[in-house]
């Protein structure tokens, strides 16, 4: 006799009880393991440096890993990217979310830890790619190199001597990518 998964919605998600950090990919459930105080600050910082140059400028909202963003519906998949920028004129009914946003964001930035599986990234960028996420950054402590996705294809990976720029998605913006690993 076959089982099937019980399928979860983004609504289900979120009235889920206690503090444990949850995705949903296709409807079902995927513990989002700690990433550690490495993965964790490089993330930080990004956010921040981030910040510094959207909110002066009014551009839309950044955030970090409690961010959680809707990419797909029936089944749903609900992520939280380590950092996300979701540009202002995005913003669903003009406002910035309250809870989880409905709309994809226009930069997801995923930084990778001891806990994050091949695979797993694999899959994950996939579902970036299907719902539309213009740019993707994927951040690797390890190799100290930045793997860009532009529109659901890869770009290319980054080392300490290039810089990386926000596209289309955040015009101006320049990082070089050797401040990402700057020793604190």
């Amino acid at each position: 006799m076959a089982t099937t998964a019980k399928l979860y919605t983004a609504e289900d998600l979120w009235h889920m009880p206690g503090d444990e950090p949850w995705e949903l990919w296709d409807g079902e459930l995927q513990k989002v393991p700690s990433a550690g105080i490495e993965a964790s600050d490089i993330a930080g910082w990004i956010l921040t440096l981030l910040n510094y140059f959207v909110r002066p400028r009014r551009l839309g909202a950044v955030s970090g890993a409690d961010g959680t963003y809707v990419l797909a519906r029936d089944p749903d998949t609900v992520v939280a990217p380590d950092v996300a920028f979701l540009r202002r004129e995005r913003f669903p009914g003009g406002a910035r979310p309250r809870g989880y946003s409905p709309v994809p964001p226009d930069l997801a930035v995923e930084v990778i830890s001891p806990t994050d599986r091949p695979g797993d990234i694999s899959r994950k960028q996939g579902r970036y790619g299907r719902a539309g996420v213009p740019l993707v950054w994927w951040v690797d402590p390890t190799c100290r190199v930045v793997t860009v996705y532009r529109d659901g294809n890869l770009d290319r990976a980054y080392g300490e001597n290039d810089e990386l720029d926000g596209g289309e998605v955040l015009p101006g913006f320049r990082l070089a990518v050797a401040e990402i690993f700057a020793e604190v």
